[in-house]
């Protein structure tokens, strides 16, 4: 996603601002407990279609008619096809989906054994976000006593989120199992206030990695000057 050329820099998106009312309690000198109401504000730097360049924007407008499903198979293929791209290496038996650090190798089962198209490629997604792990990549050092499992797991999930939209993937039919997936590791560590935001970043990061494979550089486009004699 990047800016328009004609549309100057510092100008480009909408700033949105998230408020919240927030209770603290504290205690008086003379022992007393006294409520304390203030507010946490966050901005988010939001754009609409029109300030999104790309093949494939025209889908988040409204009223947009639903793809068919030759396109959706069209999409699986380009995304499996990002994934070889990767070179990872993806090993096919067993009942079980993992990656294997100590081997370095993602182990799913045959493809024949899963119910859809979407859960397969999801999963699959999944183990590759944890294959970015890898020191000779991203580097995310699991015996860092901070990078916990949860989180782990956490970053993964956000990650293949985040690749099956970049790719153009149909998430409507299992989106509700992502959203109770992602909830259960967020209550399990609700005391960490900056849990999403870490687990949010690292994702981005693995997703823009493993896009790196395949995606080609759009050509740096050149307005010649007009010369007035």
């Amino acid at each position: 996603m990047r800016r328009p050329d004609h549309v100057p820099a510092g100008e480009w998106g909408t700033a949105i601002v998230f408020c919240k009312p927030c209770k603290k309690t504290t205690t008086e000198p003379n022992g007393e407990k006294k409520d304390e109401t203030f507010f946490v504000l966050r901005t988010y730097m939001v754009f609409n279609v029109d300030q999104v360049l790309g093949a494939d924007v025209d889908r988040f407008r409204v009223g947009h008619e639903p793809i068919g499903a030759a396109e959706i198979d069209e999409r699986f293929e380009q995304a499996e096809m990002a994934v070889a791209a990767t070179g990872a290496d993806i090993r096919f038996g067993g009942n079980e989906a993992f990656y294997r650090p100590a081997g370095d190798y993602i182990q799913m089962p045959p493809r024949a054994q899963w119910a859809s198209s979407s859960d397969y490629c999801e999963a699959l997604l999944h183990e590759l976000c944890h294959w970015t792990e890898h020191e000779s990549r991203l580097d995310w050092d699991r015996t860092k006593a901070e990078n916990s499992y949860a989180l782990g797991e956490l970053i993964a999930e956000l990650g293949a989120c985040f690749l099956a939209g970049e790719l153009g993937l149909p998430l409507d039919q299992s989106l509700g199992n992502h959203a109770a997936y992602l909830q259960s590791w967020l209550t399990a560590m609700k005391a960490d206030t900056r849990f999403i935001f870490r687990a949010s970043s690292q994702a981005s990061k693995a997703a823009d990695f493993i896009l790196s494979f395949s995606r080609k550089e759009e050509p740096e486009v050149v307005e010649e000057a007009a010369i007035i004699i």
